[in-house]
């Protein structure tokens, strides 16, 4: 939404109400940037590769297997 516009606070504030009147609003009138996207055919790059054979770099692997019930407990 940051695109648009609005700041993470300003997010923070809407209601459901707002959200469903910008919705609306966006329905009739997108955003700029979206059309020329689509008129385009810009399609957004990943930002980097999923890693692949079975690397896990942050170790979640791990920690999910040692905690499997998601309980931490002091040994």
């Amino acid at each position: 939404m940051a695109s648009c516009g609005f700041t993470p606070g300003d997010i923070d504030d809407m209601t459901l109400f707002d959200i469903q009147a910008l919705f609306s609003y966006w329905r009739d009138f997108p955003p700029t940037h979206e059309i020329l996207k689509l008129v385009h055919g810009i399609e957004r790059k990943q930002a980097s590769k999923p890693m692949s054979g079975g690397h896990d770099p942050s170790g979640i692997g791990s920690l999910i297997a040692r905690f499997p019930d998601g309980q931490v407990r002091p040994s």
